[in-house]
């Protein structure tokens, strides 16, 4: 019986959500809502159900597109703390006072507005090569496009981005070098 009917579907959500749930929590961290997450497998599953082959493991399957869903979660998740969006997990003792983290968020917002001044394209270079420290072939697959196009969109929106920083680029370079605004894939 296919994934794809309704029926098999449902039985299959049934089956298998704490078990989806569990990977969620393991896998997201602190900053996911596990429950929404989950669903969110569980939607994208559906809507791939059509790509399971009755010769493969479903649990294998499925934990393919927990893995990738979790990911892209966890991404908007320390892109949204990264923003000041949401709140990070409770501070731990290691972890700078009040002060400097309210103006590591204040920088991170400058940042933000300098990002907001470049066209699409340009951001997108910006923010996979030099935020997420993604690799320049990795984002050209991502984007579609030739590495060398890649390269070119990224030197113009690195000289795009610098102007628009220029005002405050003392205090921006500063937590650049210290790392304060990446929110790479570490």
């Amino acid at each position: 019986m296919s994934l794809t009917q309704p029926d098999r579907f449902d039985a299959f959500y049934r089956e298998n959500i704490r078990t989806v749930l569990r990977w969620v929590i393991r896998l997201g961290g602190p900053l996911l809502q596990p429950e929404d997450v989950a669903q969110d497998v569980f939607a994208m599953a559906f809507r791939k159900a059509h790509t399971f082959r009755e010769d493969q493991s479903e649990v294998a399957w499925l934990y393919g597109i927990t893995r990738r869903v979790v990911a892209n979660a966890r991404r908007r998740a320390r892109f949204r703390v990264m923003l000041g969006l949401d709140s990070a997990p409770p501070a731990l003792s290691t972890e700078p006072g009040a002060d400097a983290q309210l103006e590591v968020l204040r920088r991170r917002r400058i940042v933000q507005d300098a990002l907001e001044t470049l066209n699409a394209a340009h951001r997108e270079a910006i923010v996979l090569v030099d935020l997420e420290e993604r690799t320049a072939v990795e984002v050209a697959a991502m984007l579609g496009v030739a590495v060398g196009t890649l390269y070119s969109r990224l030197h113009h929106a690195r000289k795009a981005f610098a102007a628009a920083l220029e005002p405050r680029s003392a205090e921006i370079r500063s937590s650049l070098v210290r790392g304060e605004l990446a929110g790479g894939r570490r």
